[in-house]
């Protein structure tokens, strides 16, 4: 049974199909090849995955992102990011890193922020003088922090993935330091790459224009905070915050700014819909997959092979990142958390790992799956933006991914970067 799931998967995937109907269909020709089980069970089990109350927080934060795209808020983060970082070398580059890493506390998605940052961002550093295929890797890059900045759609996923009482807030909190490390990174490496080939720099912005960039980026830089508050201090649930950021998103845009109509909220409801529904469907025909493989037998089977190597954390976790780093290239981040999850968390659980440090050690691993070919979204989204081969974006991600890479072995290392500030803050 599980000889054919994964065959068929695998088949469908080389031909091209898009990987929530390469699930689905793998699953049907498992279920007729099967003497017993019914095409309804397929059905049943999709429909019991993306039926949570805690998935309607996607929908939210998706909505959220583009009211703050449309209503000018975008806008005014880039400009408050440029007034800061403008001024050394590489300046547009890092405005690129900084924005994303505001963007991500209100988005939670890589795929947002890249779409959102770079139709605005990879022109002007092209305009600059940029290469267009560095100027499509540092934003793909930078977007990786979307994911793990809190709030995160896929840690969202991954605590209701496991199930066992995982708390959102702890993901969320434990997300920061990873998040400001790989910014941290990122702007490091865009600075000496920048001035290694010896690109623009703009002149130093005063003072009084600094601060009135930030406070026309005030509502921007406050929201990430609002979010992280409410959930961290039990005000709200991970769905009501995301809730919470629709209206602060509608709130600045239509009252503060006034640069959002009525007319408008139609076409980002419509958007927001599309962008929600691919998401969902990929969960809902992940669940019905994942189950099949679950009574296959061939998560136990996996579990065992990898628990017969070693007892230790260490040497566990290592092989882990080396199996997501593969599975990365090839499936998309969400549907491998489905899949993953229940085959990886009894034997992380076995050798004493806590399951909020193997959380962010996952998503931070399969986000860095978005830069890597052939899956690599990122790497389309932005190539297409900067009208450019895939091929020179792929080169020019490198370093960038090398750092990711970096950071990816730190937090695997020391588990203390994730898990010091949860224990702060909720201990």
């Amino acid at each position: 049974m599980a000889g054919v799931l994964m065959l068929s998967f695998t088949g469908l995937m080389l031909i091209g199909l898009p990987i929530a109907f390469a699930m689905a269909l793998a699953a049907i020709v498992t279920i007729a090849n099967h003497p017993s089980l019914p095409y309804s069970v397929f059905v049943q089990r999709a429909l019991i995955g993306a039926d949570s109350y805690s998935l309607l927080a996607i929908p939210f934060f998706i909505l959220a992102g583009n009211i703050m795209n449309v209503g000018g808020i975008t806008v005014r983060i880039i400009s408050f990011a440029n007034a800061c970082v403008g001024r050394f070398s590489g300046g547009l580059g890092l405005t690129t890193v900084m924005s994303c890493m505001v963007f991500s506390g209100v988005s939670g998605s890589a795929v947002a922020d890249a779409t959102a940052l770079g139709k605005v961002l990879i022109p002007g550093m092209k305009r600059s003088g940029y290469a267009p295929g560095l100027a499509a890797a540092i934003t793909a890059s930078a977007s990786v922090m979307g994911p793990i900045i809190p709030p995160s759609i896929p840690l969202v996923i991954y605590a209701l993935s496991v199930g066992k009482g995982v708390s959102v807030a702890a993901l969320f909190l434990g997300g920061v330091v990873p998040g400001l490390l790989l910014g941290a990174g990122l702007a490091v490496a865009v600075y000496f790459v920048a001035r290694a080939r010896r690109y623009p720099v703009h002149e130093a912005v005063p003072m009084r224009q600094l601060m009135s960039a930030g406070v026309k980026a005030i509502w921007a830089l406050m929201m990430p905070f609002v979010i992280l508050f409410g959930v961290t201090g039990g005000i709200v649930t991970v769905t009501e915050s995301a809730a919470i950021a629709v209206l602060y998103a509608l709130f600045v845009s239509m009252v503060v700014h006034r640069e959002l109509s009525w007319r408008q909220l139609w076409g980002i409801c419509v958007q927001s819909g599309l962008d929600s529904a691919v998401v969902m469907i990929i969960i809902a025909f992940a669940a019905g997959f994942g189950w099949l493989m679950a009574i296959s037998g061939l998560p136990r089977q996996i579990a065992t092979a990898i628990a017969a190597i070693s007892d230790n954390p260490l040497v566990i976790l290592l092989l882990i990142n080396l199996l997501l780093l593969v599975v990365g290239c090839f499936m998309e981040a969400i549907a491998a958390m489905i899949i993953l999850v229940p085959v990886l968390i009894p034997i992380v659980e076995a050798v004493g790992i806590d399951l909020v440090h193997f959380g962010l050690v996952l998503v931070f691993n399969l986000m860095l799956g978005l830069l890597t070919p052939p899956v690599g979204i990122l790497l389309y989204i932005c190539g297409n933006f900067a009208q450019v081969k895939i091929e020179s974006v792929i080169r020019e991600v490198l370093p960038f991914l090398a750092v990711g890479l970096a950071v990816l072995v730190v937090i695997t290392l020391f588990p203390q970067t994730v898990l010091w500030l949860p224990n702060l803050v909720l201990n």
